[in-house]
């Protein structure tokens, strides 16, 4: 029997194809050329240094998230909730103790565990003044003897060993949820069995809310006017486009149209870059990379816009234009929630246009040509930073936990009854 030698095939087929391409017009040639060297220029170099991320390391100081914590504390001696929702009773005295405070992290966070080789200044910042009090532990095997448990509501489906019972655990310890995440991603009717004590969110009546996303904090020495006005005119100079806006979540329809409208009423270029409105199969432009900086830097105007309108939920969308120099406009919960958060002045909100996009488009176009009009809405800078550090950010989280720790008062109860309607305060 007699078979063909493999390399005699392969060279038939070599032969093949060398005759058909023979027969191919040139004209093929130069179009496949053309689409070729297109691709090459305009298609993202994945390895590029331009799409790497840029480390960011801020820190603050306790003292100077003083005037947020004075508003927070207003807000709660005022606040009063229905009983369908929270029950508070007041305690009495100040617990006299010096004795250490142990937060049992009970669950993961996001399937990790969370701070569990951290030293306590790393957990809570070197200038939390409650910071040698507080031990924190991701042993769960420990919850009997914790003054506080922390369950994250991601993680409590997944809680190896599951959820201990509450006469299991010291008769006066603190049962605390944490999660920053809208009700359009956790259902929280789940939690409510728990009846727990205390919230770790994004909203501002949580007993742990601040430096969720972003954070002010005022500077240990204020910019002096020559500093800042050197900043502005460079600004003012450097940034000619108008208004950009970063986006990947295409379900927020309401958003999507508003950009689309002021893209089509504004005379000054407003730009999107994402699936949603740019319809380019291939992003690499992630978040905090030296390309999201280069696309900042020449904008005056940042679109906030937040995939939901749920009350205090601003998120990192917001904080981190102003870190990179340009002005929010801002669309999601309403204005008052956002005043609370900012400083006076420093950002536009579709409310104050009536969510009327050509009257906005007409203000950005008289911001974008007036340097005086341009440098009110950063005067704020020369009193105050924007910390949008992870790491920053969630010491002061946890350092405000340890504090409130520390401040419990004699038979103080507080316990949420229904955490759904808590959360989804205002939400459309």
């Amino acid at each position: 029997m007699h078979f063909s030698h493999p390399k005699s095939a392969i060279r038939l087929l070599w032969r093949r194809q060398v005759f058909r391409l023979r027969r191919t017009s040139p004209i093929w040639f130069v179009i496949v050329g053309i689409c070729s060297l297109f691709l090459i220029i305009n298609v993202p170099n994945p390895f590029s240094a331009r799409y790497n991320r840029v480390p960011i390391d801020q820190d603050v100081q306790w003292n100077n998230v003083k005037e947020i914590l004075q508003l927070k504390a207003h807000i709660f001696r005022n606040v009063t909730w229905s009983n369908n929702i929270k029950i508070i009773q007041q305690g009495t005295a100040q617990q006299e103790t010096s004795s250490i405070i142990l937060i049992v992290l009970y669950t993961t966070v996001f399937r990790a565990e969370k701070f569990c080789t951290l030293s306590g200044e790393r957990i809570f910042g070197e200038s939390c003044p409650s910071k040698h009090r507080c031990q924190w532990s991701c042993d769960p095997t420990r919850f009997r003897e914790a003054d506080a448990l922390i369950f994250h509501a991601y993680d409590i489906p997944f809680a190896r060993p599951s959820i201990p019972d509450r006469s299991e655990t010291k008769p006066n310890s603190v049962w605390i949820l944490w999660s920053d995440e809208p009700p359009s991603i956790i259902n929280y009717a789940l939690f409510n069995k728990y009846n727990f004590n205390w919230t770790i969110s994004y909203k501002f009546d949580s007993e742990i809310s601040i430096a969720t996303y972003g954070l002010f904090s005022k500077r240990d020495k204020a910019l002096s006017n020559n500093e800042y006005q050197q900043w502005i005119r460079k600004e003012f100079s450097n940034r000619e486009n108008g208004a950009l806006w970063f986006v990947s979540n295409c379900k927020s329809k309401k958003r999507l149209e508003l950009f689309h409208n002021l893209k089509k009423a504004s005379k000054v270029l407003v730009e999107g870059y994402g699936r949603c409105v740019d319809y380019y199969p291939l992003h690499l432009c992630g978040g905090s990379t030296r390309c999201e900086y280069d696309y900042m830097a020449n904008f005056k105007f940042y679109l906030s816009f937040e995939s939901n309108t749920c009350r205090d939920y601003i998120t990192e969308k917001f904080y981190k234009a102003f870190y990179h120099g340009l002005i929010p406009i801002a669309y999601g919960p309403d204005k008052s929630d956002y005043d609370r958060f900012a400083p006076s002045n420093s950002f536009l909100h579709i409310d104050d246009f009536d969510k009327d996009m050509s009257q906005l488009a007409t203000h950005l176009e008289e911001v974008h040509s007036n340097i005086t009009l341009f440098s009110t809405y950063h005067e704020w800078r020369k009193n105050y930073e924007v910390i949008i550090d992870g790491k920053a950010l969630e010491r002061v989280r946890m350092c405000e936990l340890c504090q409130r720790l520390m401040d419990v008062r004699k038979n103080e109860m507080i316990y949420y009854k229904d955490l759904e309607r808590f959360y989804t305060d205002k939400c459309d």
